[in-house]
């Protein structure tokens, strides 16, 4: 094709024919340029349909990652709801003016309080978008925005968990070495109830054999310093639990918004 360009030019030359010959140049210069935007275009094309790939695999991956955290955040929110209940009826029966429970059936009770309910859900893809610098390859606006609002919105869940169980560790366990048989609490008699095996109650303690010798205070376990105390937790636990229902709903949102994507690439 060159040596055919070549031989064209110079037989314009040849017969001093320089304005045919101008005008061969200027239209092997538009061709040439034809050629480059064609080769771009066609670069273009490619970036595009590997970066919509990209995309697409992305947003499959944060379809099940989110699938995950709603089901962990449902099982959380049992839980704390669960341990709100829980210790709502301990300061009932504190509160009345019949002691009718036994000072140790009411000490078992408070292994429930124990528990710290984790609140820490990692969206592995997500994670992978921001550290690579690659959440722009998301075409929407507004499903960014609510990956954003997710990440802070976790992180201020997270908080008040980990509010709750230093005050729990800080201020209670102390209470319950000085004035309580804790025996009583993490020992193999110790019945309650729990039923979300993701989160533990207290594990490898189950074998603690009781120490009948030890009695627990009963003035302070029914007194107003263990009460407050309790009381403390639960408003902190409160605010996990309205903080674990937003994130609910805005996972919700995310994943309408990851369909919503996924059918833009069926069309």
């Amino acid at each position: 094709m060159l040596k055919i360009f070549r031989k064209i030019r110079q037989k314009f030359l040849q017969q001093n024919r320089i304005s045919s010959y101008l005008a061969y140049a200027v239209g092997e210069i538009i061709l040439v340029v034809i050629g480059i935007l064609i080769a771009l275009s066609i670069n273009n094309w490619n970036e595009t349909r590997k970066q919509q790939e990209e995309e697409r695999k992305y947003l499959y991956a944060l379809r099940t990652d989110f699938e995950t955290a709603k089901q962990s955040f449902s099982v959380i929110l049992g839980a704390v709801e669960e341990q709100l209940d829980h210790n709502e009826q301990f300061l009932t029966i504190i509160a009345g003016t019949e002691k009718n429970i036994s000072t140790d059936s009411l000490v078992g009770m408070l292994r429930k309080s124990f528990i710290d309910v984790p609140f820490g859900v990692q969206v592995t893809s997500y994670t992978d978008l921001l550290n690579s610098g690659k959440l722009g390859i998301l075409q929407s606006e507004e499903l960014r925005r609510a990956l954003t609002q997710f990440e802070v919105t976790n992180a201020l869940a997270n908080s008040y968990a980990e509010k709750a169980a230093q005050q729990w560790a800080n201020q209670v366990t102390e209470f319950f070495i000085q004035r309580l048989n804790v025996s009583k609490i993490y020992g193999a008699e110790s019945d309650v109830q729990w039923n979300f095996p993701g989160i533990p109650l207290s594990t490898g303690y189950d074998k603690t054999p009781i120490i009948q010798r030890f009695e627990s205070d009963e003035k302070a376990l029914w007194g107003r310093e263990l009460a407050n105390r309790i009381v403390i937790k639960n408003v902190l636990l409160e605010d996990a639990s309205v903080s674990a229902n937003d994130v609910l709903q805005l996972i919700g949102q995310i994943e309408s918004l990851i369909d919503q994507s996924l059918e833009e690439f069926d069309k």
